[in-house]
């Protein structure tokens, strides 16, 4: 699968474009609440997204929640808090009216979780919305800068199979950690992959995420047939979405990473 940015397009043309080069899915960009309850995303909008995307032959796996890497389920601040759960079981409602199984609920930046107190808070709120996300049948896939083990040992405190990890094989690089090595921890609390390049130096200090895809997928430090190899190694058989960079021209660069990947997919048969 890709991102929807990735591809360069706008709603209305997005599939059509992913289907021409050879995608089988494509995840949403949610850039802000508001889009969920009166702008594209509004409920009355989601049974033409779900017709358009079945129309070109692709399917729509997942949503990314941008908007929540400015604080959300995990924060200090209890009225942030709360207004992440707000947000997030709008997400969920949104996944399950566009038969979406994953929302990617992402901690960068200013979410990032970088405590015990945020850790605490992060299972508080999952244990609340574990229920309403296995009453939709929509996973919480949540993704951040905790090492494999942390995150897995966290999973295993919430205790939901409906709360599980998105993991990327190039921010755990840019992190400092070994992708073989995440895999190995997370194992079936992985519930989607994002695949995107890295080349260079992890970072020194907390907020920062260096050296993703200044370089085409495939040209970097991220060992994609190892990984892919390892994925499989641990069960999991879900979608592998494409967050690669567009460089001169976004649609031939994301032709151009897909043909990678199914090489390496290829390879490892």
């Amino acid at each position: 699968g890709s991102l929807q940015g990735i591809l360069g397009e706008p709603l209305d043309s997005v599939f059509d474009v992913a289907k021409t080069l050879g995608f089988d899915g494509v995840e949403l960009d949610w850039h802000s609440l508001d889009d969920a309850t009166t702008g594209q995303f509004a409920k009355s909008q989601r049974a033409e997204l779900r017709r358009r995307a079945q129309n070109a032959g692709v399917e729509i796996p997942s949503v990314a929640a941008h908007f929540l890497n400015s604080g959300g389920i995990a924060a200090n601040d209890e009225t942030t808090r709360r207004s992440g759960l707000r947000a997030v079981q709008t997400g969920i409602e949104l996944c399950r009216d566009l038969s979406a199984r994953v929302l990617l609920v992402p901690f960068f930046g200013p979410a990032e979780i970088v405590d015990e107190d945020g850790k605490k808070h992060l299972v508080e709120s999952a244990r609340k919305l574990a229920p309403i996300a296995q009453s939709a049948n929509v996973k919480l896939g949540i993704e951040g800068a905790l090492r494999g083990d942390e995150m897995a040992q966290l999973l295993s405190e919430i205790g939901s199979p409906f709360i599980g990890s998105y993991w990327d094989m190039a921010n755990c690089m840019s992190i400092g950690f070994d992708p073989l090595e995440e895999v190995q921890q997370l194992q079936s609390h992985i519930a989607q992959v994002h695949a995107k390049e890295f080349k260079g130096e992890a970072r020194t200090r907390a907020y920062e995420y260096p050296n993703l895809n200044t370089v085409p997928f495939g040209s970097g430090d991220v060992p994609i047939c190892a990984v892919l190899k390892k994925l499989r190694s641990v069960g999991y058989d879900g979608y592998i979405v494409l967050e690669t960079g567009s460089f001169d021209d976004a649609k031939a660069s994301a032709r151009d990473a897909l043909r990678v990947l199914t090489s390496a997919q290829a390879e490892i048969q």
